[in-house]
């Protein structure tokens, strides 16, 4: 009778096994859940599954995101102009920024056709707006509309954001 009283009060160990593999089974299922709704959040706050983070594409995020890039435009340009009779002499060096390394490919590419646009426009200039700042800013902003318009044109592309006088001498 002691011995059926031993064996009432130990548990049973035929049941152990199985709620251990129950437990680990949920534990296993709910790591996989919560992964899975991480995984969820990361790509729509990326913009990937179309919501969040500004709607943008993660390409696009690396690139605005990526330090700036500057390509210089070599040789200088050099023009000649009329200033009160007299002709006179413009050299303009130039560099163009962007944050894509596909864009100064696109430039590089495309080179003579800009090279060319920028030297007509360059020499189309009054000798005054050559002199004053507010003139020259007016230019290299004309320049880099120019520049985005062609892009845009023949790439599709148009992440240009700046176009910068390194050197600007009249003579």
């Amino acid at each position: 009778m002691a011995e059926e009283a031993a064996a009432e009060s130990k548990p049973d160990k035929g049941g152990s096994p199985m709620k251990l593999v129950i437990i680990i089974i949920v534990g296993a299922l709910l790591l996989v859940a919560v992964s899975i709704g991480g995984v969820f959040f990361m790509m729509k706050s990326m913009g990937m599954l179309g919501g969040g983070g500004g709607g943008q594409a993660p390409a696009e995020v690396q690139i605005q995101n990526a330090p700036a890039l500057y390509f210089p435009f070599e040789p200088p340009f050099v023009v000649n102009f009329k200033d009160r009779g007299r002709t006179r002499f413009l050299q303009v060096t130039m560099e163009v920024m962007t944050r894509d390394p596909q864009i100064i490919e696109d430039i590089k590419m495309h080179m003579p056709v800009i090279r060319n646009n920028m030297l007509l426009m360059l020499g189309n200039q009054k000798a005054e707006d050559l002199h004053s700042s507010e003139g020259k800013e007016k230019i290299r902003e004309a320049l880099l509309v120019d520049l985005k318009e062609f892009l845009a044109e023949e790439t599709g592309r148009v992440k240009v954001e700046g176009l910068y006088f390194t050197s600007f001498v009249t003579q």
